[in-house]
């Protein structure tokens, strides 16, 4: 019986949540990095949070290159949120 349940879903394991969080985004050292990623690469729980974590990342990074679009930022400009206090 395997006491530590890794391949159930659920969220990550808490002692490595910031190392993933390091190594999806791009600000973990090497050995932060290995050590993330092998520990990923053994846990479930850790291995889905990292792939959707750097997928959610991608998104972001693509979103955040596109043009605002005129129509949209015309809404925003006339929105009624601007006329509340």
């Amino acid at each position: 019986m395997n006491m530590h349940r890794h391949d159930e879903d659920g969220p990550p394991c808490k002692h490595m949540e910031g190392y993933l969080n390091q190594a999806a985004d791009g600000r973990a050292n090497r050995l932060v990095k290995w050590y993330a990623l092998a520990h990923a690469a053994r846990c479930g729980r850790c291995g889905r949070f990292l792939k959707r974590l750097e997928q959610m990342l991608g998104s972001l990074r693509t979103a955040k290159k596109a043009e605002p679009n005129d129509e949209v930022m015309s809404r925003l400009a006339a929105g009624a949120w601007r006329n509340k206090e």
